[in-house]
């Protein structure tokens, strides 16, 4: 059975992955999970948790205002 999308994609985290130079390998390593757990919650297939959210933020240096940039792209599209 194939996975489907619950979650938005997180295009804007893919991008400051890319900017900070790093890749899902070692963001994985960095907060404690598997490569495919990352990769799948960062695609929309399963949710984040508030702990990732914020490990993730720590690593890739994203201040808390940004959090909603990175994490909440619905959010941004409906308050416009």
């Amino acid at each position: 059975m194939a996975k489907r999308r619950k979650y938005p994609v997180l295009n804007s985290l893919k991008g400051r992955i890319t900017e900070q130079g790093t890749s899902y390998r070692k963001l994985a390593d960095g907060i404690g999970i598997a490569v495919n757990t990352l990769s799948d919650k960062i695609n929309g297939f399963y949710a984040m948790s508030i702990p990732e959210a914020e490990a993730i933020a720590e690593f890739l240096e994203i201040s808390p205002r940004e959090m909603d940039k990175y994490f909440f792209p619905s959010m941004l599209r409906n308050s416009a």
